[in-house]
């Protein structure tokens, strides 16, 4: 595992609903809506460092950027924000409900030193787009900071880590709020050189597993190479070789993954019959005979797809024409002998491959490119969202999958391969907010 490090982190001074008030999700995640929702909360609510909209005019001398490294030395000076007295790892526990039930994570946030992906210590299981990596890349290079963690995974089956932490979550947090997605999480500080070496000594067998923020995880990469490139010999241990990171046990009984939904629209003569029957050359093709515009017909229809997780190939399909959504299963005697499939073998079993390879490509026409660049397709988290939007024409189409289950992700990612963009969905996201990272050169960790 790459070396993790104590930090003196950037907190606000504040807890409960004041700090509830300031925390953001991650950049990726937050619409347009979403944005003007959080910035009205607060004029100090991260979003404003993460996620700053443009503004006409925009330009060398003032950009969103600027504005964000302007805010954050503000806020330093001001008081909004203070820096630790001495570096700490700051141990996170997240509460939540999902489908009715109670869940626990915990974890701990760290600085974490930075490793190339083909050295094979840190593994991406999702590729990254020249766009968002150059964004959050201008953010890091003008604001210096790590404004939010990178979610990363290792094994640790006997929850060693937070044995050695236990000291730290019975005591008093430092920070506790919570969020819209209904999470509730409170944050340590542990400066203890006893228990920081415990720890450190603990992960220093394990490779890291980037479960969420890889444009966040490439950006840093970029910009070690940029600093390394304009003042070479600068020490092994400087500011801007390590990154902000939120390490998480695989085997957390709190780690959940969602799956993330493709909805389609703007293609000419989609006729829902039509699309059924060329479907039904590699899908049995069933459509449910409940009504899906009632909430119970809704449910039933997300059930049946449920009951295919980690059996079989399956989507539901919901069209907007005919209001009615259909349940798709792989057949074991398709052809996908002329599909661009990956030559890996589980990447080529995942749902979210053969979704994009025979459905979206093979049947709709849409090429990698296209998908890529999201002309036609959107990608939504909340299947009854999915749903709604379809029946009211937002789309036209839409395909709900299950989630990938952890095995693959791992399988694919120590290969050496990567999956197809918003195949993972990991529950909770950590928030920016909860604790900054800023990024010294010439500094330490």
């Amino acid at each position: 595992m790459p070396a993790i490090a104590p930090f003196c982190g950037i907190r606000y001074p504040v807890r409960g609903s004041a700090l509830s008030a300031l925390l953001s999700p991650p950049y990726d995640v937050v619409t347009p809506e979403a944005q003007s929702v959080l910035a009205a909360m607060s004029p100090h609510n991260a979003v404003h460092l993460i996620l700053d909209p443009p503004r006409p005019g925009d330009g060398p001398g003032d950009n969103r950027y600027l504005r964000a490294a302007n805010r954050f030395a503000g806020w330093l000076a001001d008081g909004t924000l203070r820096r630790d007295p001495r570096p700490a790892l700051y141990p996170l526990e997240q509460a939540f409900v999902a489908s009715g039930r109670q869940y626990v994570r915990r974890g701990l946030l760290g600085a974490v030193r930075l490793h190339d992906f083909r050295e094979g210590v840190v593994l991406p299981h999702e590729g990254t787009l020249a766009a968002p990596k150059a964004d959050r890349l201008e953010l890091l290079k003008t604001v210096r900071a790590n404004l939010s963690p990178v979610f990363g995974l290792y094994q640790d089956e006997r929850n060693h880590t937070q044995a050695a932490l236990a000291a730290a979550f019975s005591a008093e947090p430092v920070g506790e709020a919570d969020t819209a997605d209904g999470v509730h999480h409170r944050l340590w500080r542990v400066d203890d050189p006893v228990a920081v070496a415990s720890v450190q000594r603990l992960l220093s067998d394990r490779r890291v597993l980037i479960a969420d923020g890889h444009h966040r995880f490439a950006a840093a990469l970029g910009y070690r190479d940029l600093v390394d490139a304009a003042a070479p010999g600068l020490p092994p241990d400087a500011g801007h070789r390590w990154v902000l990171m939120f390490l998480c046990s695989a085997s957390d009984p709190g780690l959940l993954i969602f799956p993330t939904h493709r909805a389609v629209s703007g293609l000419r003569d989609l006729r829902a019959a039509d699309l059924a029957s060329r479907l039904e050359r590699a899908f049995r093709v069933e459509t449910i005979a409940e009504d899906v515009r009632r909430t119970s017909g809704r449910a039933w229809a997300i059930s049946r797809l449920a009951e295919h997780l980690g059996k079989s190939t399956a989507f539901l399909m919901v069209t907007a024409e005919d209001q009615k959504a259909r349940l798709l299963t792989l057949r074991d005697d398709a052809d996908l002998g002329s599909l661009s499939l990956p030559r890996n073998e589980t990447l080529r079993a995942l749902d979210v491959t053969l979704l994009h390879a025979a459905v979206l490509q093979g049947v709709l026409g849409l090429s990698p490119a296209s998908q890529e660049r999201q002309e036609n397709l959107t990608y939504l988290r909340d299947a009854g969202e999915v749903v709604s939007r379809t029946l009211a024409g937002d789309f036209q189409v839409a395909f709900l999958l299950n989630p990938t289950p952890l095995w693959q992700v791992q399988a694919v990612a120590e290969s050496g391969e990567v999956m197809p963009q918003k195949s993972t969905w990991f529950h909770p996201k950590v928030p920016a907010g909860l604790v900054f990272r800023e990024v010294d050169p010439r500094g330490g960790p």
